[in-house]
């Protein structure tokens, strides 16, 4: 099999899934390809940007809805900071305090005792706690305690074990305690049960703070303690919790809750993980919820909301976008039927009676509707049909004659030099008409004729090898449609390298076939020429699919004598190189992270003679190497 015969088996080969993919649609009718293309050009890519337009809407309604939660959590840990501060301030006023101080170590029995003055203090103190009480809601009462045994009680009476927090209370020494919620009695005349948050704290001896005087407790009642953070702050399909670190209800809106682990895992895992947004199921219904860590203790606040209620507060935009996506899909539908009205059909009838025409029906006639483009194309295809007819009934014998005799005049002028000025006439006439992509296009061709025949020399100058294979890619990349890009570069010194001709043409030529089974945007060949010591290197890169084998293998297969198989052009190269410049010449595969990288290599020499000269000194060491080993 011969080299031109390989090479077609090649070509067949690298365009036979290509065309297997592509069939198909080649041979689907005029009427269903236009549909295809409507549907992708009009009506799936509105219904697409109203679907998009539609999912963004829901995205930023979301978010506002996620940023006024976030905001109301800042209000209410404001609000949580606030009464806390405003507690531990008033166990802070009791420490600094003469009055409290006298009050819990005057003594109140024998004769040292002041009845007057302990009354006074007790008075004062009274009407100190009985301002706040009256004040802020969320107080429950109070609660003094001396070493004399002096006791003050305000607000409401209440009953109930808080041993354990007292207990805390003095091994810290005088340091704040905060409870969890726990139950307390009421006592009276009215009775029930209340849950309380309250701070215990051990007063200490301001000039000895290691002498307890004695303890302070300040009672919050959870319910309105709940009311006065999320005053005005929660809407009522939010969900607010405020959790300990070890997922212990604080507060919230169902008291039954309170005191005991919140019920879902996930809204205690994620809060504990510091998640400021997460999401989870809850009885097969979806909820969105925002953690905020309140600052400087172990509390966290965690507000929740239904994804159903989010939808419901989006149906108005929902029922536009819907309209929007029907009003775009009628008229996506209108189009394609007046498309296929008033151009398929026409089309379709020309198409059908131009079959009539090839199998010899000179009666064939399009009926013209229109003077558009189509109706001027239809009344043409009628006078030709009649022209053609005429014709051949009158000048069929004498044209046919003259034509043969012009063949054969334009074959024998036929030669590079008269086509080298066909085509540079052809170039100048598309710039003068401004045509000059197509200008350039047959200025690129007419390049690469000049140097594939370049006067039949074997060898060229590295830069006529750049600039054909610059002329070929051009040509490619307006073939793909834009779908290819590429970059060229050389070192200034090595432009008048000698190089077989036609050497970098196959391996662009392979990636393309090859390296880029799926054109797409990202198409990208890279060449770059470059002397390292006595050598150029050439390197050409891609960015396609890479070697389908080791590039150890495909080395190896460089050497082989196998004929066949997909790799045939690049062995085929390979030979030449090896041929020409000696065993110092040839391609390498070099391993890439992505796509393929082929290196040639070849001795820089500048003339025929130096080429010789190396391949002269080549066999003279094989012949002295063979000598040493016989």
């Amino acid at each position: 099999m011969n080299g031109a015969a390989l090479f077609q088996r090649l070509n067949e080969k690298g365009l036979s899934l290509t065309m297997n993919k592509w069939g198909s649609f080649r041979h689907w009718s005029l009427r269903w390809k236009s549909v295809l293309i409507l549907l992708s050009l009009i009506l799936i890519p509105a219904l697409t940007i109203s679907l998009l337009v539609y999912y963004q809407s829901n995205a930023i309604l979301e978010k506002q809805v996620i940023e006024r939660t976030e905001q109301n959590l800042r209000q209410i840990e404001s609000n949580l900071l606030d009464v806390m501060e405003e507690v531990e301030e008033l166990s802070s006023y009791i420490i600094y305090s003469e009055e409290f101080r006298q009050y819990m170590t005057l003594p109140v029995d024998g004769e040292e005792s002041e009845p007057e003055e302990m009354q006074r203090l007790q008075d004062h103190i009274r009407g100190f706690f009985t301002f706040h009480l009256n004040n802020k809601t969320y107080f429950n009462s109070a609660q003094i305690e001396g070493i004399n045994g002096a006791q003050l009680h305000l607000g409401e009476r209440m009953g109930g074990d808080e041993s354990f927090w007292e207990d805390t209370a003095r091994e810290e020494l005088g340091k704040v305690v905060w409870t969890d919620p726990y139950i307390l009695t009421r006592r009276g005349w009215t009775t029930g049960n209340y849950t309380i948050l309250s701070l215990f704290r051990v007063i200490n001896n301001l000039y000895d703070i290691s002498e307890p005087i004695g303890q302070v407790k300040i009672r919050l009642d959870e319910r309105e303690l709940f009311a006065h953070m999320t005053n005005s702050y929660l809407d009522p399909n939010y969900e607010m919790i405020l959790l300990q670190e070890e997922g212990l209800v604080l507060s919230h809106r169902n008291p039954d809750l309170v005191g005991d682990l919140y019920p879902n895992e996930d809204v205690i895992f994620n809060m504990q993980s510091e998640e400021a947004l997460f999401q989870y199921e809850d009885r097969g219904e979806t909820y969105y919820g925002v953690t905020r860590k309140v600052a400087g203790t172990d509390l966290s606040l965690v507000s929740t909301i239904s994804e159903e209620y989010i939808l419901d507060e989006f149906i108005g935009i929902r029922k536009t976008m819907q309209i929007i996506m029907s009003v775009a899909g009628m008229i996506g539908l209108v189009a394609i039927a007046g498309f296929m009205l008033t151009i398929i059909k026409p089309i379709t009838e020309l198409t059908r009676e131009t079959k009539r025409l090839e199998e010899g029906d000179f009666t064939a006639q399009v009926k013209v509707r229109s003077q558009d483009e189509i109706g001027q194309l239809g009344s043409r295809f009628n006078k030709a049909v009649a022209r053609i007819q005429h014709l051949i009934e009158t000048k069929y014998k004498l044209e046919i004659q003259n034509k043969e005799s012009e063949l054969k005049a334009l074959q024998s002028q036929i030669n590079p030099h008269f086509l080298y000025n066909t085509l540079d006439m052809i170039r100048w006439t598309a710039r003068l008409e401004q045509a000059f992509e197509t200008g350039k296009s047959i200025e690129h061709l007419s390049g690469l004729f000049r140097i594939s025949l370049s006067q039949g020399k074997l060898l060229i100058s590295l830069k006529d090898e750049m600039n054909y294979v610059q002329s070929y890619l051009e040509l490619q990349k307006r073939r793909l449609g834009g779908q290819l890009t590429f970059s060229l570069r050389m070192e200034a010194s090595i432009e008048q390298a000698l190089i077989l001709k036609l050497i970098l043409q196959p391996l662009v030529e392979n990636s393309l076939r090859h390296g880029f089974r799926e054109l797409n945007q990202a198409n990208a060949i890279t060449i770059r020429a470059y002397r390292e010591g006595a050598f150029v290197l050439i390197d050409v890169f891609d960015n396609g699919k890479g070697f389908h084998v080791d590039v150890d293998v495909f080395n190896e297969s460089l050497n082989e004598e196998n004929r066949d198989g997909d790799g045939f052009a690049l062995r085929n190269t390979h030979e030449r190189l090896v041929k020409t410049f000696g065993e110092n010449g040839g391609l390498m595969a070099i391993a890439s992270d992505k796509g393929a990288h082929i290196r040639v290599r070849i001795p820089y020499v500048e003339s025929e003679a130096e080429r010789r000269q190396l391949l002269e000194k080549e066999d003279a060491a094989h012949e002295h190497t063979d000598a040493d080993r016989g």
